[in-house]
């Protein structure tokens, strides 16, 4: 018989002894909360209870996924990002902290009561777009994705959290759009070149590469298309946002100039690091 407190001692050993992640006992407290439906608090105070057999062997399961490099995210099937839990799965991309800084930019932009057009290009889990929405209630996004399996999990966050205020499209970039015009785009598309992928760690790599490599030797053939057919989907005056690799945003300022973009900004993330670049039509 294993209690609660022995089965998280257990756990925490052998996250640790496998050197995959830096918070061993919050990921060993996590699984156990999803393995036995208790909240993080009841693990310690109810810690003297044994687990039943079924439970401990998910749990177990969960604990040797995760010493395998599995992302704790996918495991537990959520993330929380800008104070809001969002649904993730293997499909889409884990939300992580610094692209809250693109959200934050987007929202500096965006006045509380007005009414604005916004586009979400491969969205992913939904976390930027379904973010503008709860925080601007008065803004109509649109999202987008190529991957319908994404677009699967981002229409669960927009009706756990937005209550599908947000329109979810199946598109390659702008093709399912016609002639709607934004004023705001907004996006954190692939930008890995081979190299920088290749270097990641085995957790990273377990995310879909279909949301982190972006083509070419730059990484950046993606994120040129986007800058190419932006101005047919933008307001005079509108603005493209874009998270990117501090090593490129020299290369992507560059090239929003030279595509007719103007005001071009950096804005840093938490390291602090050039995290998101704009410029405006």
């Amino acid at each position: 018989m294993i209690t609660i407190k022995e089965a998280l001692r257990q756990g925490t050993t052998a996250i640790y002894g496998q050197q995959v992640s830096q918070t061993p006992l919050l990921d060993a407290s996590l699984l156990l909360s999803k393995t036995t439906g208790l909240s993080r608090e009841h693990l310690y105070s109810r810690s003297n209870i044994v687990l039943q057999p079924d439970a401990l062997e998910t749990y177990t399961t969960l604990i040797q996924r995760r010493c395998a490099a599995q992302p704790i995210a996918y495991l537990i099937g959520e993330r929380e990002f800008y104070g809001r839990t969002f649904k993730v799965s293997p499909s889409v991309l884990i939300p992580r902290p610094d692209t809250e800084i693109l959200v934050e930019t987007a929202l500096s932009k965006i006045a509380l009561e007005t009414s604005v057009h916004v586009l979400d290009l491969c969205t992913g889990s939904g976390c930027i777009g379904i973010t503008i929405a709860a925080e601007r209630p008065k803004a109509a996004v649109i999202m987008t994705d190529i991957s319908e399996e994404a677009l699967a999990v981002a229409q669960i966050n927009n009706n756990d959290i937005v209550e599908n205020r947000a329109t979810l499209l199946h598109s390659d970039l702008f093709s399912a759009l016609s002639d709607q015009k934004f004023e705001i785009i907004v996006t954190n598309p692939p930008y890995l070149n081979e190299t920088w992928y290749n270097q990641t760690e085995a957790q990273v790599k377990a995310e879909p590469s279909i949301a982190l490599l972006g083509g070419g030797d730059d990484g950046l053939t993606l994120i040129k298309k986007i800058i190419d057919q932006a101005p047919t989907y933008l307001l005079e005056g509108g603005c493209l946002l874009i998270e990117c690799d501090y090593r490129q945003h020299d290369a992507v300022g560059n090239y929003l100039v030279s595509k007719g973009f103007s005001t071009i900004e950096s804005y840093n993330d938490l390291a602090p690091l050039r995290r998101v670049i704009g410029g405006t039509l």
